[in-house]
Parts: structure tokens; sequence; C-alpha cells
């Protein structure tokens, strides 16, 4: 339950407060706190050290206060729903999100949260509830599976560049981050609530029914419930998402201190940088999560076959496929107590995400998950949560309607997220090249940035000037309100009347950099 502390010195104003006199009465010559009741139904009185004194206050004539009348509901409570139900809920909307699980948490190890959306963690105020288990480091190595160098990337410049920090998380901090979060902004998140029944063509509100019975109406219904989305197997039965090919992937966490007793592998781990070993078909990504205790490892491969679902395997297999990878990492590889294998399945792209009457949509892996070698999965998902946020928040107040609001987030995220898919797939190829000329040719785009020297292009896109800038620099809420801009004068993009500038093209290239006040046709 949520409550609001008033101090004595105030509280007599409080609009839910009816009986004054009784409560004054009541507190005469305390020095307490007046706690009340999120439901306005019950007050009673704290000490300063917080521990509640045994008189309890009821004041029937409390009131309830009113809820925003715009109601969304939210299937799937993981990290792109959670982070969406932050976005609408601060666009000014009522939000419920109903969770298939009997426990919030987070399945899997760690994930990057790279500046595209550590701005969103930052503005939302989940990186101060997370604190210092959002870990950074100052640049990523890329070697051969051999531990030969072959490119590198400055992280720190990239943060420097785009003005936001590259974060490593553990999945559950992340996830612990998010509910947090969400329940402070009034998200109502209800577990052990699995929806097993539809109603969005014959009304204008859905009905959403759980499998304990429980029925919901909503204004909106948004689908974050992941890969094998319920949701989206009700609008689209037809769509399966695919293992485009027979890659797949290992997840795994070796403790620091197991590693720097290890003499060989402690070698690799005396600066804690993100690391990177290609070989052909196959690669491994370490890094850093939980404020620098544990080492974080994605280790990718092919199968004979196409993989759907999530297989167990015997570490001796694990440690066969990576018998000739530098000996450092082999050590930490030989650690590893147990893994499953992961397929990497990929969603459309689709038609639509949404429903006719625009009434149900889609978000994250629902609507397009993909490959994972530019950790974007989730991060596309709290982008289209964000961008969807700004929308509603315009429906809220008045000025857009519904309709209007989830064809715009469907025009702009569709190509955004089919690109990134598209980008993720090639930057797993690049690491995965066959040995050879191949190889060769991918590492000589890398020569300059080993050198330290100046360079426009690099196949190591975590690295690529234009990589970094289209996929970690861009802002879904600059992105929407754009969006908005050109929606509200039926596409025509303001500009300088006297120079002839656009104004996305001056926020590009030179507002990007300006004071507030000095940007560039400020006045547009």
């Amino acid at each position: 339950m949520l409550y609001k502390m008033l101090p004595l010195t105030g509280w007599e104003d409080c609009p839910y407060v009816k009986d004054h006199a009784a409560i004054q009465e009541a507190l005469a010559g305390s020095a307490h706190l007046l706690v009340m009741g999120f439901n306005m139904r019950d007050a009673w009185w704290v000490s300063p050290n917080e521990r509640l004194k045994s008189v309890l206050i009821r004041n029937e004539e409390l009131e309830q206060p009113s809820e925003p009348p715009f109601h969304v509901g939210i299937c799937g409570a993981g990290i792109g729903g959670l982070l969406t139900a932050i976005a609408v809920a601060r666009a000014g909307a009522r939000v419920t999100v109903l969770e298939a699980a009997h426990n919030l948490g987070e399945i899997g190890a760690g994930i990057q949260q790279t500046p595209n959306v550590s701005r969103l963690l930052r503005k939302y105020g989940v990186d101060k509830v997370i604190g210092d288990n959002l870990y950074r480091v100052k640049e990523l190595n890329l070697r051969r599976k051999d531990g030969t160098p072959i490119g590198h990337t400055d992280i720190a410049r990239v943060e420097q560049a785009i003005g936001q920090p590259w974060w490593l998380v553990h999945r559950h901090h992340l996830h612990q981050g998010l509910v947090e979060v969400a329940r402070q902004e009034g998200c109502r998140i209800h577990i052990a609530s699995r929806v097993d029944r539809l109603e969005y063509s014959s009304a204008e509100k859905v009905t959403v029914q759980a499998e304990s019975g429980t029925a919901y109406k909503f204004d909106l219904l948004i689908g974050a419930d992941g890969v094998q989305s319920f949701v989206r197997k009700d609008l689209f039965p037809e769509v399966k998402p695919r293992p485009p090919t027979t890659n797949c992937a290992y997840r795994a966490i070796v403790p620091y201190e197991q590693i720097t007793r290890d003499p060989i592998a402690a070698t690799l781990v005396e600066k804690k940088n993100m690391e990177v070993w290609t070989g052909e078909g196959t690669y491994i990504i370490g890094y850093p999560i939980s404020n620098g205790r544990d080492f974080n490892m994605v280790l990718s491969h092919h199968c004979k076959t196409f993989v759907s679902d999530v297989e167990d395997v015997d570490i001796s297999e694990v440690r066969a496929q990576y018998a000739d990878y530098d000996p450092r990492i082999k050590r930490i590889v030989d650690m590893i107590p147990g893994v499953q294998r992961w397929p990497l399945l990929v969603t459309g792209p689709l038609d639509s995400w949404s429903s006719p009457r625009k009434n149900v949509v889609l978000i994250g892996d629902a609507a397009h998950s993909m490959t994972n070698h530019m950790a974007q999965g989730a991060a596309t998902a709290m982008e289209d949560g964000a961008f969807l946020g700004v929308m509603i928040r315009e429906v809220v107040a008045g000025r857009m309607s519904l309709a209007d609001a989830i064809e715009q987030y469907e025009r702009e995220r569709m190509p955004k997220a089919f690109h990134k898919q598209q980008v993720s797939f090639l930057s797993g190829a690049i690491w995965q090249l066959p040995e050879g000329e191949p190889q060769r040719a991918r590492d000589r785009t890398m020569d300059r940035e080993m050198k330290g020297e100046p360079f426009i292009r690099s196949a190591n896109l975590y690295g690529d000037p234009a990589t970094v800038l289209e996929v970690y620099g861009y802002d879904a809420e600059a992105h929407a309100e754009r969006v908005l801009e050109q929606w509200r004068t039926n596409g025509k993009r303001r500009k300088d009347e006297g120079l002839g500038i656009e104004k996305p093209v001056a926020e590009q290239y030179i507002n990007w950099f300006l004071p507030k006040k000095q940007k560039f046709i400020a006045n547009l």
C-alpha cells in the first residue's frame, strides 16, 4: 500500500481530511507525522523514527481521490512492459499490468543498457533505484578467437559524444528498479494473472480475462508479453517467431573472485572491460555486472539443426566448442558449472502491430524479437514504450485520438525496429565470419581504431561512428515529439522562413551541442 506522509504543520490543508478538529485534538502536543493511507480512509501517526503508534485514527469521511479516466492495460511485466508502464503512467493514464508469473522477476543474466535507453532510466529515475549495480566500463576489446587484438571501442568517448552512460547490469537488478519506479508512478501490477481471453472487436474498450476468472476493461491493451506473446497470437495467429539460422547462445556468469584465483585467467580481468572473441561460426562476449562482482558471458554458436526452444546442454559440449579459444577465456569457460542453450528467434517484420480498432497494440519481442548481437532486444522494447508514452500523453490530454496515436506509433516504430533487426543480425555475421580473407577484410577496417587514429567507418559496429549515432544515439521521446509536430501541421516540417532551415535538420547538425538558450531557430 502507498502512503502520503504529511507534517503536522500543513496537514490541515489536505483536501481529503474533513474532520480537522478531531485529528488535531488527537495529535495535540505531538511532534509526530500524520500518515494518510492511499485509499484516504485511514490515518495514523508515526514517530520520527517511523515506529507506528498503537492508536489508529479512523475518519470515515475521507474521500477517494479520482483516478485518470484513460485506462491502459499491459500484458507482461518484463523489462519492456514495465518501462512502458512507467512512460504511460507519466503520460497521465491509469496503468494496470497483468503478469502471468506468480513472482516478479527476470530470467537471464547480464544485459547492456546502451545510451539510447540509459537516457530513459535516468529520466524516469530508475538509475537512482538500481544504484551501483549499473556498472560502466571504459572500453571494448575485440579479438580473434586466439586472443589477437583486432578492434577497439573507446566506450567513454561514445558516452561523451552522446551525453549518456553505457551501463552493464544484471537483469534482476534492472527489473527490480523498474518494478519499484512503476509502483511509485501508481501502476498496479498483478501477478499470477495469465491472460487467456481477449475481446477487442465488438466495443471500443478491450475486455481481458485472466485464468483466475478476473476480468478487466481497458481503453488500450498493450501486448508486452514476449516472443511467445498470447496477445500477438490472438491478433495474428499465423505469425510464428523463427530462428533465421542455426545460431544459438549460451549465457553464463562466473564471479570475478573465482577468476582471479586462476593465474592465467586473472591476467584477462586486471581491468574490468567488455571483451569479445570472434571465430568462424562462434563468438564470446563478456563484461562485468553486479557492481563489478560477476563476469557475464554470452557464448554464440551454431547447431546442426534449427533450435526454437530452450535446451539443456551437457557442459562438456560447451567446453569442447571453445577448446581452441584464447587460453585466458577458455579457463573461464571451464569454470561455468552448467548452461542452457537459448534460441535466437526473430518475429516479423509484421504488416501491423495493432487491432483494427487500434485498441490493442504490440511492443517489444511480441512485435519484433531479434537476434542478440547488438544488445538491442530489450532496448528496442523500451524505446517502443517511451515513444508510445508520448503518444498516449496526447490522447489523455484530448489532443489526439487513440487511433491516430497508434497509427503514428506503428508508422514510425515499425521501420525502426525492422532496421535494428537487420543490423543486429549482420553484427553477428560480422563476428562469425569464415576464416581466411573474409576475416582479414573485416579486420583491415579496424586498423585505424587499433592505432588510436580517427576513423570514419568500421566493421566494429559497437564503435562505427554512423552506427553509434544511429542506434545508440537514438532518443525515442525526441523522435515522438518530432512526429507529433509534423502530425499537428499535417506533415509539413517547420522551418525558419528566412533561412529555410528545417527544425529536425538543425537538431541533427547544430542544436545537439548548443546550450538550451542558444539553440538555432529556438523560436520554432
